[in-house]
């Protein structure tokens, strides 16, 4: 995992949403001084073979795009398959940092239809996935949200978080969501001693970047809702978190449902390194 990022993959279908993935993307790569990759897929379903003048016309397109909106240098792919699959194949390939793609059908209302690229990739562990409804104003996530459900260890979603607040220049709420109260469990993930949360969450921000204007929030209930609530008061430009672990034949887990339909603008999820770097469950 490299922050900043060297190589970002931007998947583009020409949707609304796609378009602002590669707005978040380039103004990103212009930042750190990333390079930028587009990708669009010809969806090649059973009863349709795309022809060469399809490819061709997206070829096109997407030059003309990456010429417009995308910084110098940027190169593009055409390919033709499973827009998820082709996605995933090309960002192992080319070791990229970073994927970036439109929210799509992450927003709607029911989770039974995301069957969104979006949703899909969240079952394909590997580079930072950048999930993007809008962008702010002036391109730069300057509000960040980082939830972190345990308080005695920092976490890799917690180091980009900052890291990306201290290259935007922004500032950083940092959430802990309580179990609800009645909530019984030995799993690892619950916090034993509540009350010591805030000091130890203050504690690690002083430790890993104290010059990023920060602030420690505590909430208690279900981690998805809360986090999207939390998101939404604090009118936040970005929330990142760490994956759940989920299948590539599964949808994305609760929490990260919950956030993406919640109309954030912008969703960061970082898998975790290690089987210790514990992910959110939703209580």
């Amino acid at each position: 995992m490299s922050w900043p990022p060297r190589r970002i993959l931007v998947g583009v279908d020409f949707s609304e949403s796609s378009r602002a993935a590669l707005s978040a993307a380039s103004g990103l790569a212009r930042r750190v001084g990333a390079t930028l990759s587009l990708l669009h897929v010809v969806p090649d379903a059973l009863l349709f073979s795309p022809s060469p003048e399809a490819r061709a016309a997206a070829s096109r397109r997407l030059s003309l795009l990456a010429e417009r909106e995308a910084p110098p240098g940027t190169d593009f792919h055409v390919r033709k398959g499973d827009p998820t699959l082709e996605l995933v194949a090309l960002r192992d390939l080319g070791d990229f940092d970073l994927v970036v793609t439109g929210a799509g059908h992450m927003r709607s209302m029911g989770r039974f239809v995301l069957g969104s690229v979006a949703g899909k990739l969240l079952g394909y562990p590997g580079a930072p996935l950048l999930i993007v409804a809008s962008t702010p104003s002036g391109g730069e996530f300057k509000r960040i949200l980082i939830a972190q459900e345990n308080p005695r260890v920092t976490s890799p979603w917690q180091k980009i978080g900052l890291a990306l607040a201290h290259a935007e220049r922004g500032e950083v709420a940092l959430l802990h969501v309580l179990p609800p109260r009645g909530y019984l469990s030995d799993r690892h993930h619950v916090d034993l001693e509540p009350q010591r949360a805030p000091s130890r969450l203050c504690a690690q921000l002083a430790k890993l970047d104290p010059t990023v204007p920060a602030q420690v929030v505590i909430r208690q209930g279900e981690a998805g809702n809360e986090i999207a609530v939390a998101a939404r008061e604090l009118d936040v430009h970005l929330v990142v978190l760490g994956a759940e672990r989920n299948r590539p034949d599964h949808g994305p887990g609760p929490v990260v449902n919950r956030i993406a339909r919640s109309g954030v603008p912008a969703l960061l999820v970082i898998w975790p390194e290690r089987e210790s770097d514990e992910e959110f469950a939703e209580h």
